[in-house]
């Protein structure tokens, strides 16, 4: 079960991966769980250039926006995606993206292709360590003569707490700016055993790995295939099924929200500040390489009610007030509280612009009732 924005319920979206690479020296490429972007297309190690291995997961809600946001930043890039389901490669390949049939199962074939990059971003499965694993072994048996860099999705969901739907006045706020706030995350937290593999991997030297945590992620996304996020389309879903908004517990935990498109440029920036601190003189420390990807705050309950509004105005409910039920797994992503402040994103520049989430509520319960 998956509990992130940044994260597709295993029963709701194919686990798709992409795989692109750069033909001008620079390879991005991508899985569902690594995309990858560029002037793509395999160069020979002695070739001067930058190859970037993006998110695979280019049919995902995140891995396709940061696809379609690479390729605007980066224009002069030709794109490869690893794509699991057939269904998926005409949306793909209208993108002007080459697609290459594969799974980010293939281990194998993800670490062959890691070894040729430059830059992996891994937008799949913030909790398959196996696929993780993988792409740090390719990347250290590196082909490309110099330090490879990772860029990882993980989520706010590390520094989650108990599914009550209750706000829970213990639970801390964690900054990205104070590393011991990073460090101090627990083992056993969702996401933190891959992630604490990516901090090793980073601090043995052979890898430059950056974490992202995207907190709840909303809005419509402009990726190939995948336009809707996990958590507020969970609660509308919810709605409809009960002919009414819905809430776990009294509705009263809290988590913060980011617009997918700020979210787009938060990896941008965050790519760009990788391959900028390469030089050997700039080592950072492993755990100054986490960011946040939280820019507002909402309360469930609040959105919950929200959603009833909109669904009583467009005719979808027969009262626009929200009601308390019992937790279910299926509710887990809106039932916990995650607090955080993105201030070390904001350090290098992020400027998150776009609409909050109230205003985008009544667009993605068209997408929801659109898609059901």
């Amino acid at each position: 079960m998956k509990i992130d924005g940044n994260q597709e319920f295993v029963e709701e979206e194919a686990q798709d991966e992409t795989e692109a690479q750069a033909s001008n020296g620079t390879t991005i490429s991508s899985t569902e769980s690594t995309i990858t972007t560029g002037k793509l297309g395999y160069l020979s190690p002695e070739e001067d250039g930058l190859r970037l291995q993006t998110p695979w997961r280019i049919t995902g809600y995140i891995g396709g926006a940061v696809a379609i946001g690479y390729k605007r930043a980066f224009p002069d890039y030709d794109f490869v995606a690893l794509v699991r389901n057939e269904k998926s490669i005409p949306a793909v390949e209208a993108e002007g993206i080459t697609v290459i049939r594969g799974s980010h199962s293939d281990l194998d074939l993800i670490s062959e292709q890691a070894s040729k990059a430059d830059i992996v971003l891994n937008a799949a499965d913030a909790d398959d360590l196996a696929l993780t694993k993988a792409i740090l072994a390719g990347l250290k048996r590196t082909t490309i003569g110099k330090t490879p860099i990772l860029i990882h999705t993980s989520g706010t969901g590390v520094v989650a707490d108990e599914p009550t739907g209750n706000f829970n006045v213990n639970c801390k706020v964690y900054n990205d700016n104070e590393v011991e706030d990073i460090r101090s995350i627990p083992p056993t937290a969702f996401h933190r055993n891959v992630d604490l593999e990516i901090f090793e991997a980073d601090t043995a030297g052979y890898v430059s790995a950056y974490i992202i945590a995207p907190s709840t992620v909303y809005g419509t996304g402009d990726g190939p295939v995948n336009r809707l996020s996990l958590q507020v389309p969970t609660l509308i879903r919810g709605a409809l099924k009960h002919k009414q908004a819905v809430y776990v517990g009294d509705g009263t935990n809290e988590w913060n929200n980011v617009h997918i498109a700020d979210l787009v440029d938060l990896y941008i920036l965050v790519t760009q500040l990788a391959i900028s601190e390469l030089a050997p003189a700039a080592k950072v420390d492993s755990f100054h390489k986490f960011f946040w990807g939280s820019v507002g705050t909402h309360i469930w309950g609040d959105v919950a009610r929200q959603i009833g509004v909109v669904l009583k105005q467009k005719g979808l409910a027969e009262t626009d007030e929200a009601k308390s039920i019992p937790y279910s797994d299926e509710y887990l992503a809106v039932a916990i509280n995650s607090r955080t402040i993105a201030d070390r994103s904001r350090k290098i520049g992020w400027t998150p612009s776009r609409p909050p989430l109230d205003d985008t509520i009544p667009e993605t319960v068209d997408l929801v009732v659109a898609s059901s």
